[in-house]
């Protein structure tokens, strides 16, 4: 008589769980990707150019295509037919027209990666576990396989670093927190808070409303101080615009002497001068 087989039920494996993306190459390392596409592929080029220009022999490349992989995952890359271009996150990166913009931008970019949001979410004022424990953290709550714990531990790591989340606390990698950023003297622009289901939302320009706003000055009854405030605040902001001319002349001189000709910067440039 046949005797009828059950089932075998398969034991659970590290490959059935659900794993968090990260990217494999660190912040750093992939905002190199866009930087190759924006100053040798003129702003656009195919896979096969972008290979030649981040130094890989060929398009079939392991670890070629995990630096695309992790670009594109921080969000500085994206694909348009088969032309690769850096996405305007990473034009404010490379080439910001203030120095905040730069700093909040690599804050959005590690803010992309699934694995670097949730972390933050879920440790935020709080101190981050031991190294051993972050990994069993990584391994049994993030669902990441332990053959890429490590790696996803160190990429974590050095990322934060980047985009100024240990800048709080000097010489010390044990929180991860938002860094404040210096829009101008004596303002500062704090991060909103970041929704794990939505990601980070940020401030462009001067900031937004997240920097102090001043109180309402009460009018004077003197006419001749009226009018002596009115003529200093001429006459700063007469001097804010001069050196902020002199900055982008800089820059655009640093640029053309490494061969980059950045059309944009030279038109903002001409509408200064002209008074625009």
């Amino acid at each position: 008589m046949a005797v009828e087989q059950l089932p075998v039920q398969q034991p659970a494996t590290s490959q059935s769980r659900s794993e968090l993306s990260f990217p494999k190459y660190s912040l750093a390392d992939s905002i190199e990707v866009p930087k190759a596409i924006y100053v040798q592929g003129g702003g656009a080029c195919t896979l096969e150019h972008l290979a030649t220009y981040l130094g890989y022999k060929g398009t079939n490349n392991g670890a070629f295509a995990s630096k695309v992989g992790a670009a594109r995952t921080f969000g500085l890359v994206q694909k348009s037919g088969n032309l690769f271009q850096a996405t305007p996150l990473a034009h404010t990166i490379l080439s910001p027209t203030y120095p905040h913009e730069a700093k909040n931008a690599l804050v959005e970019a590690f803010f992309n990666a699934e694995l670097f949001r949730r972390v933050h979410d879920d440790f935020k004022g709080r101190e981050l576990p031991p190294e051993f424990g972050m990994k069993n953290a990584m391994r049994n709550q993030y669902g990441i396989l332990p053959s890429r714990v490590d790696l996803a531990y160190r990429v974590l790591i050095e990322s934060a670093e980047t985009a100024g989340f240990f800048a709080t606390r000097a010489g010390a990698k044990t929180h991860l927190i938002v860094p404040m950023i210096h829009v101008g003297a004596g303002i500062h622009a704090t991060q909103a808070p970041v929704a794990a289901d939505s990601g980070p939302s940020f401030g462009g320009g001067g900031g937004g409303g997240d920097g102090p706003t001043q109180p309402p000055q009460a009018p004077s009854s003197n006419p001749g101080s009226s009018a002596a405030v009115g003529a200093n605040q001429s006459k700063s902001l007469s001097d804010v615009k001069a050196q902020y001319l002199s900055t982008l002349i800089k820059l655009f001189e640093t640029k053309s002497a490494n061969g980059e000709l950045d059309e944009k910067l030279m038109e903002r440039i001409e509408r200064l001068l002209n008074g625009e």
